[in-house]
Protein backbone atom coordinates (compact mmCIF):
# COMPACT_ATOMS: atom_id res chain seq x y z
CA UNK A 1 0.00 0.00 0.00
CA UNK A 2 2.76 2.42 0.94
CA UNK A 3 4.54 1.64 -2.32
CA UNK A 4 1.41 2.45 -4.32
CA UNK A 5 0.94 5.76 -2.50
CA UNK A 6 4.59 6.66 -3.08
CA UNK A 7 4.25 5.86 -6.78
CA UNK A 8 1.11 7.98 -7.08
CA UNK A 9 2.81 10.91 -5.36
CA UNK A 10 5.77 10.66 -7.70
CA UNK A 11 3.42 10.56 -10.67
CA UNK A 12 1.54 13.61 -9.44
CA UNK A 13 4.79 15.52 -8.90
CA UNK A 14 5.95 14.63 -12.41
CA UNK A 15 2.64 15.79 -13.88
CA UNK A 16 2.85 19.06 -11.94
CA UNK A 17 6.40 19.62 -13.19
CA UNK A 18 5.33 19.00 -16.78
CA UNK A 19 2.38 21.35 -16.38
CA UNK A 20 4.63 24.07 -14.98
CA UNK A 21 7.06 23.68 -17.86
CA UNK A 22 4.27 23.75 -20.44
CA UNK A 23 2.89 26.95 -18.90
CA UNK A 24 6.22 28.75 -18.98
CA UNK A 25 8.08 27.06 -21.88
CA UNK A 26 8.62 30.29 -23.80
CA UNK A 27 10.05 32.06 -20.75
CA UNK A 28 12.37 29.12 -20.14
CA UNK A 29 13.50 29.24 -23.76
CA UNK A 30 14.06 33.00 -23.55
CA UNK A 31 16.29 32.57 -20.50
CA UNK A 32 18.15 29.74 -22.22
CA UNK A 33 18.84 32.02 -25.17
CA UNK A 34 20.07 34.79 -22.88
CA UNK A 35 22.45 32.35 -21.20
CA UNK A 36 23.65 31.07 -24.57
CA UNK A 37 24.23 34.62 -25.86
CA UNK A 38 26.28 35.48 -22.75
CA UNK A 39 28.37 32.33 -23.19
CA UNK A 40 29.01 33.18 -26.85
CA UNK A 41 30.06 36.72 -25.93
CA UNK A 42 32.52 35.30 -23.41
CA UNK A 43 33.83 32.97 -26.12
CA UNK A 44 34.30 35.95 -28.46
CA UNK A 45 36.36 37.76 -25.82
CA UNK A 46 38.53 34.68 -25.37
CA UNK A 47 38.98 34.49 -29.14
CA UNK A 48 40.01 38.17 -29.30
CA UNK A 49 42.58 37.62 -26.53
CA UNK A 50 44.01 34.57 -28.30
CA UNK A 51 44.28 36.48 -31.57
CA UNK A 52 46.02 39.38 -29.80
CA UNK A 53 48.54 37.02 -28.19
CA UNK A 54 49.17 35.34 -31.52
CA UNK A 55 49.83 38.67 -33.24
CA UNK A 56 52.21 39.70 -30.44
CA UNK A 57 54.18 36.47 -30.70
CA UNK A 58 54.40 36.79 -34.48
CA UNK A 59 55.84 40.30 -34.14
CA UNK A 60 58.32 39.04 -31.55
CA UNK A 61 59.46 36.26 -33.89
CA UNK A 62 60.00 38.75 -36.71
CA UNK A 63 62.04 41.01 -34.43
CA UNK A 64 64.18 38.09 -33.20
CA UNK A 65 64.87 36.88 -36.74
CA UNK A 66 65.94 40.40 -37.73
CA UNK A 67 68.23 40.52 -34.69
CA UNK A 68 69.79 37.18 -35.63
CA UNK A 69 70.53 38.48 -39.12
CA UNK A 70 72.26 41.54 -37.64
CA UNK A 71 74.32 39.39 -35.28
CA UNK A 72 75.41 37.05 -38.07
CA UNK A 73 76.62 40.03 -40.09
CA UNK A 74 78.46 41.39 -37.04
CA UNK A 75 80.10 38.03 -36.38
CA UNK A 76 81.30 37.91 -39.98
CA UNK A 77 82.89 41.31 -39.64
CA UNK A 78 84.58 40.25 -36.40
CA UNK A 79 86.03 37.17 -38.09
CA UNK A 80 87.27 39.32 -40.97
CA UNK A 81 89.03 41.49 -38.41
CA UNK A 82 90.71 38.46 -36.78
CA UNK A 83 88.64 38.97 -33.62
CA UNK A 84 87.51 35.45 -32.98
CA UNK A 85 86.91 36.30 -29.33
CA UNK A 86 84.25 38.83 -30.32
CA UNK A 87 82.81 36.39 -32.84
CA UNK A 88 82.52 33.79 -30.10
CA UNK A 89 80.62 36.25 -27.90
CA UNK A 90 78.30 37.04 -30.77
CA UNK A 91 77.80 33.33 -31.40
CA UNK A 92 76.67 32.89 -27.81
CA UNK A 93 74.08 35.63 -28.23
CA UNK A 94 72.97 34.13 -31.55
CA UNK A 95 72.49 30.73 -29.93
CA UNK A 96 70.32 32.16 -27.16
CA UNK A 97 68.32 34.22 -29.64
CA UNK A 98 67.73 31.21 -31.87
CA UNK A 99 66.45 29.25 -28.87
CA UNK A 100 64.06 32.06 -27.95
CA UNK A 101 62.89 32.27 -31.55
CA UNK A 102 62.13 28.55 -31.60
CA UNK A 103 60.10 28.80 -28.41
CA UNK A 104 58.13 31.77 -29.67
CA UNK A 105 57.42 30.01 -32.97
CA UNK A 106 56.01 27.10 -31.01
CA UNK A 107 53.83 29.56 -29.09
CA UNK A 108 52.61 31.06 -32.37
CA UNK A 109 51.60 27.62 -33.62
CA UNK A 110 49.70 26.91 -30.39
CA UNK A 111 47.89 30.24 -30.52
CA UNK A 112 47.01 29.60 -34.18
CA UNK A 113 45.47 26.24 -33.28
CA UNK A 114 43.53 27.79 -30.39
CA UNK A 115 42.28 30.59 -32.62
CA UNK A 116 41.07 28.13 -35.27
CA UNK A 117 39.27 26.05 -32.65
CA UNK A 118 37.64 29.05 -30.97
CA UNK A 119 36.57 30.49 -34.33
CA UNK A 120 34.89 27.23 -35.26
CA UNK A 121 33.11 26.98 -31.91
CA UNK A 122 32.05 30.62 -32.08
CA UNK A 123 30.72 30.28 -35.63
CA UNK A 124 28.81 27.11 -34.81
CA UNK A 125 27.34 28.64 -31.68
CA UNK A 126 26.33 31.82 -33.51
CA UNK A 127 24.48 29.87 -36.20
CA UNK A 128 22.71 27.71 -33.64
CA UNK A 129 21.71 30.78 -31.65
CA UNK A 130 20.26 32.38 -34.78
CA UNK A 131 18.20 29.25 -35.47
CA UNK A 132 16.94 29.17 -31.89
CA UNK A 133 15.99 32.84 -32.00
CA UNK A 134 13.99 32.25 -35.17
CA UNK A 135 12.33 29.34 -33.44
CA UNK A 136 11.54 31.54 -30.45
CA UNK A 137 9.86 34.12 -32.65
CA UNK A 138 7.76 31.40 -34.24
CA UNK A 139 6.87 30.05 -30.79
CA UNK A 140 5.85 33.51 -29.64
CA UNK A 141 3.65 33.96 -32.70
CA UNK A 142 2.04 30.59 -32.18
CA UNK A 143 1.47 31.33 -28.49
CA UNK A 144 -0.09 34.69 -29.37
CA UNK A 145 -2.47 32.96 -31.77
CA UNK A 146 -3.32 30.38 -29.15
CA UNK A 147 -4.05 33.05 -26.54
CA UNK A 148 -6.04 35.13 -29.02
CA UNK A 149 -8.79 32.54 -28.89
CA UNK A 150 -9.25 32.18 -32.66
CA UNK A 151 -11.50 29.18 -33.12
CA UNK A 152 -9.78 27.94 -36.24
CA UNK A 153 -6.36 28.11 -34.61
CA UNK A 154 -7.64 26.37 -31.53
CA UNK A 155 -8.97 23.51 -33.60
CA UNK A 156 -5.72 23.20 -35.54
CA UNK A 157 -3.49 23.26 -32.51
CA UNK A 158 -5.71 20.90 -30.53
CA UNK A 159 -4.45 17.94 -32.55
CA UNK A 160 -0.85 19.04 -33.07
CA UNK A 161 -0.14 20.69 -29.70
CA UNK A 162 1.36 17.56 -28.16
CA UNK A 163 3.59 16.97 -31.21
CA UNK A 164 4.73 20.60 -31.21
CA UNK A 165 5.64 20.41 -27.53
CA UNK A 166 7.45 17.10 -28.09
CA UNK A 167 9.42 18.60 -31.00
CA UNK A 168 10.34 21.66 -28.95
CA UNK A 169 11.49 19.44 -26.07
CA UNK A 170 13.52 17.28 -28.47
CA UNK A 171 15.20 20.37 -29.93
CA UNK A 172 16.13 21.49 -26.41
CA UNK A 173 17.59 18.07 -25.61
CA UNK A 174 19.62 17.97 -28.82
CA UNK A 175 20.92 21.50 -28.30
CA UNK A 176 22.03 20.73 -24.75
CA UNK A 177 23.70 17.49 -25.79
CA UNK A 178 25.43 19.12 -28.75
CA UNK A 179 26.72 21.93 -26.52
CA UNK A 180 28.01 19.40 -24.00
CA UNK A 181 29.72 17.43 -26.80
CA UNK A 182 31.41 20.61 -28.08
CA UNK A 183 32.72 21.47 -24.62
CA UNK A 184 33.92 17.91 -24.01
CA UNK A 185 35.69 17.81 -27.38
CA UNK A 186 37.39 21.15 -26.74
CA UNK A 187 38.52 20.01 -23.28
CA UNK A 188 39.84 16.73 -24.69
CA UNK A 189 41.79 18.61 -27.35
CA UNK A 190 43.30 20.93 -24.76
CA UNK A 191 44.16 18.03 -22.45
CA UNK A 192 45.88 16.13 -25.28
CA UNK A 193 47.81 19.18 -26.41
CA UNK A 194 48.90 20.07 -22.90
CA UNK A 195 49.90 16.52 -22.01
CA UNK A 196 51.87 16.21 -25.27
CA UNK A 197 53.68 19.48 -24.66
CA UNK A 198 54.49 18.42 -21.10
CA UNK A 199 55.96 15.16 -22.40
CA UNK A 200 58.04 16.99 -24.99
CA UNK A 201 59.36 19.41 -22.39
CA UNK A 202 60.28 16.58 -20.02
CA UNK A 203 62.06 14.68 -22.81
CA UNK A 204 63.98 17.83 -23.78
CA UNK A 205 64.95 18.43 -20.16
CA UNK A 206 66.31 14.88 -20.00
CA UNK A 207 68.36 15.38 -23.16
CA UNK A 208 66.07 13.50 -25.54
CA UNK A 209 63.96 14.59 -28.48
CA UNK A 210 64.51 17.32 -31.04
CA UNK A 211 64.03 20.37 -28.79
CA UNK A 212 67.65 20.77 -27.76
CA UNK A 213 69.48 23.97 -26.99
CA UNK A 214 71.67 25.41 -29.70
CA UNK A 215 75.36 25.26 -28.81
CA UNK A 216 77.37 28.46 -29.27
CA UNK A 217 80.35 26.44 -30.48
CA UNK A 218 78.22 24.96 -33.28
CA UNK A 219 77.07 28.43 -34.29
CA UNK A 220 80.68 29.70 -34.34
CA UNK A 221 81.83 26.77 -36.46
CA UNK A 222 78.97 27.37 -38.86
CA UNK A 223 79.85 31.07 -39.12
CA UNK A 224 83.51 30.25 -39.79
CA UNK A 225 82.63 27.77 -42.51
CA UNK A 226 80.25 30.19 -44.17
CA UNK A 227 82.82 33.00 -44.01
CA UNK A 228 85.60 30.82 -45.41
CA UNK A 229 83.39 29.72 -48.28
CA UNK A 230 82.51 33.34 -49.03
CA UNK A 231 86.19 34.42 -49.02
CA UNK A 232 87.18 31.49 -51.26
CA UNK A 233 84.41 32.44 -53.66
CA UNK A 234 85.64 36.04 -53.80
CA UNK A 235 89.28 34.93 -54.29
CA UNK A 236 88.38 32.55 -57.10
CA UNK A 237 89.06 34.00 -60.65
Amino acid sequence: MLKIVTTLLRGAASEAEDALFDAHAIRVLEQNLRDAAAALEHSRRELACAMAHQAGEERAVEALEARIAELVAAAGEALDGQREDLAADVATVIAATEDETAMRKAAVEKFAADVRRLKQLSDDGRLRLQDLRRGLEMARAQDALRRAGVNGRRALHAGTGALREAEATLVRIRDVQAKQDDVAAALDELDQRESGRDLTDRLAAAGFGRMKKTKPADVLARLKAARTAALDSEAAP
